[in-house]
């Protein structure tokens, strides 16, 4: 089979399986691609370069492994043995916009307790002055984040700081006209109905999802992509461990309402329904 770096890491493992074994031994992080669970979320979305970029690798890394496998790089041989020289450092300059003042947030405790951060990074972004960027430490790129913070007006710039060490920045960018963004909230849920109510509606006509044993933001990522896959008049019911702040102004944009049944301060059911 031929590779490139745009080939994704799908399409290696349906090829030959072995290739789990393969890339988990280029690094540690890529050891979370043996869970089956996540394995079936991510790698149909991640080519090699994007793996290479989260997992602080090389695409010649990649192709190296690979090779014994039977892939072969559509590179020819030369190009293979230069890339497999050491790459230069990546370019440190910021975005000439980027405000010298930064406000740092450190969300990785959070993170590795299980601890969604999501309303301390808006706490901190309302906040901000208009001359300051919030610096998020974090243990990956928050991708679900950027298109919640672009509505109210927010870019980002990502850099990928070390193993385990992900710098991002957020903040507001003045236009030329210096006309300031307008803030548009995000839309409620339309929704009159009790969880008890919606469990009795939906009867019968569920499919459910347990996103409780996942890593961040793989529970989001997780029931995005499996709400398309409702048949018409079935809801969502989901398993969670907190009730999902990122999650529900996503909800809205696509026109689903939800109930909540918080059983616990561990235990979460959300049941996801087409409005």
């Amino acid at each position: 089979m031929k590779i490139s770096s745009k080939t994704k890491i799908s399409a290696l493992i349906k090829e030959n399986p072995k290739a789990i074994d393969a890339i988990a031994s280029i690094n540690p992080h890529f050891e979370k691609l043996r869970n089956p669970i996540l394995r079936k979320v991510l790698a149909s979305r991640v080519t090699i370069a994007d793996a290479a970029r989260i997992g602080n690798a090389s695409v010649a890394d990649f192709f190296v492994k690979l090779q014994p496998l039977g892939f072969e790089p559509e590179n020819d041989s030369a190009s293979i043995v230069k890339m497999q020289e050491p790459t230069p450092e990546p370019s440190t300059m910021k975005p000439s916009d980027l405000p010298e003042k930064v406000v740092k947030l450190d969300v990785r405790e959070d993170l590795a307790t299980g601890n969604d951060p999501f309303n301390l990074i808006m706490d901190a972004l309302g906040k901000l002055e208009p001359n300051q960027a919030l610096l998020i430490l974090n243990t990956f790129e928050p991708t679900p984040l950027f298109s919640i913070v672009a509505k109210r007006g927010f870019t980002h710039y990502v850099e990928n700081s070390g193993p385990g060490l992900v710098h991002t920045y957020l903040y507001k960018t003045i236009s030329k006209t210096e006309e300031k963004v307008t803030e548009k909230p995000a839309a409620p849920a339309i929704s009159g109905l009790t969880f008890p109510e919606a469990l009795e509606q939906f009867e019968g006509r569920l499919q459910e999802v347990d996103v409780r044993d996942l890593e961040m933001p793989l529970p989001m990522m997780t029931i995005l992509e499996t709400l398309p896959k409702l048949k018409e008049n079935e809801a969502l019911f989901v398993h969670h461990r907190r009730v999902p702040q990122y999650l529900l102004p996503q909800l809205s944009e696509r026109g689903f309402a939800w109930s909540v049944n918080e059983a616990s301060a561990t235990e979460v059911k959300l049941l996801i329904y087409k409005i």
